[in-house]
């Protein structure tokens, strides 16, 4: 049904108003990019998932609120995917549903969540344009929030377009630090609180609490994209590791060959997901991010610079790999682990 739904949609190109034009090669990239005559539009719609529920559990059993970093996690959800084309955020607009209008009642978990959905627009610089809020009794569960929204960006110049197309043999992978899970795998844990005596509060042997770390808001890398633009390094791609974890990187529709040679250190709460649950690597890394949240590709000789850029934005990040000439598929050669290019289908 996805596949009719693409090409459905297609089919509608022929409405595109005022001359515009949909650049060929974005659909099925993390955000839609048509041409505007001077300049090109970018378009993405985006969800947090299940998220929310986990901050719900820990804010009625401990009393804190973490709806800040939830808002900041649906924010960098849909703005994270919109600058991996190599779009400037203009306008956001929030979607959020419940079964009632109960929960903006509770001042506390509201305020938290508002102030911080600003704060990570400010940070992003986008203007929160507006939005919808519903309550939908009967088709949200019963005391769940589902937090969405979306975004459209402005690509000024022909040389910022981000687009599998331009991806080129030899071409490195420099990864940028996530902060934690971000906002994917969350079923698979909150499954495992469910089945642990102590729940979110288990304490992992770092010392932190299992909910307290699932919680830590997703890095918002927009600032970070646009750096490198004006940086005028020669960005090829850019894949935000969500969904899929490291198969991710082969998103492209292109065929090529990802060979990662260095990984960054795993974070502990992955460490944990793994030992509990008796998920071997392959699994983890072929739905986690692993610690690394974004992946920038770009010719080899500009990849330290990247490093210096993600370095001014507090990100340590690693120059993990090449682009080589090949089948599809993603090789991790220190895990000896490979992603064939037909696990991925995000398209």
């Amino acid at each position: 049904m996805k596949v009719l739904a693409q090409k459905e949609g297609l089919t509608t190109v022929k409405n595109m108003p005022f001359s515009f034009s949909e650049l060929e090669g974005t659909r099925g990239e993390s955000a839609y990019v048509f041409n505007m005559g001077d300049r090109w539009g970018a378009l993405v719609q985006e969800g947090l998932g299940t998220k929310s529920l986990i901050a719900q559990k820990v804010y009625q059993d401990s009393g804190q609120s973490h709806f800040a970093a939830i808002a900041q996690d649906t924010v960098a959800c849909i703005i994270n995917d919109l600058v991996s084309v190599g779009a400037t955020p203009v306008v956001l607009n929030a979607y959020w549903s419940s079964s009632s209008y109960q929960w903006l009642t509770d001042t506390a978990l509201a305020e938290d969540f508002i102030k911080g959905w600003r704060v990570a627009c400010d940070a992003s610089k986008v203007v929160w344009g507006g939005g919808e809020t519903q309550a939908l009794e009967g088709v949200v569960a019963q005391d769940a929030l589902e937090f969405a929204g979306s975004a459209f960006g402005v690509i000024q110049s022909e040389k910022h377009l981000v687009r599998g197309k331009n991806l080129c043999d030899g071409d490195a992978i420099v990864l940028i630090e996530s902060n934690g899970v971000h906002a994917n795998g969350i079923s698979l844990i909150r499954k495992l609180a469910d089945i642990l005596p102590e729940g979110y509060q288990t304490k992992m042997s770092d010392g932190n609490l299992l909910g307290e770390a699932t919680l830590k808001p997703t890095h918002l890398y927009a600032q970070f994209v646009l750096a490198l633009q004006a940086a005028n390094l020669d960005i090829h791609y850019v894949s935000n590791i969500t969904g899929h974890g490291w198969r991710k990187l082969m998103r492209a529709d292109e065929e090529f060959s990802y060979i990662i040679t260095d990984l960054p250190p795993m974070p502990e709460i992955f460490r944990f997901i793994s030992s509990e649950t008796q998920n071997d690597n392959q699994e983890m890394y072929g739905n986690y991010n692993m610690g690394a949240g974004y992946a920038v590709y770009l010719p080899a000789d500009q990849a330290y610079a990247v490093t210096k850029v993600a370095e001014t934005y507090g990100f340590k990040s690693w120059i993990a790999g090449t682009v080589e000439s090949g089948p599809k598929k993603v090789v991790i050669q220190p895990l000896d682990i490979t992603f064939a290019g037909d696990s991925l289908g995000v398209r």
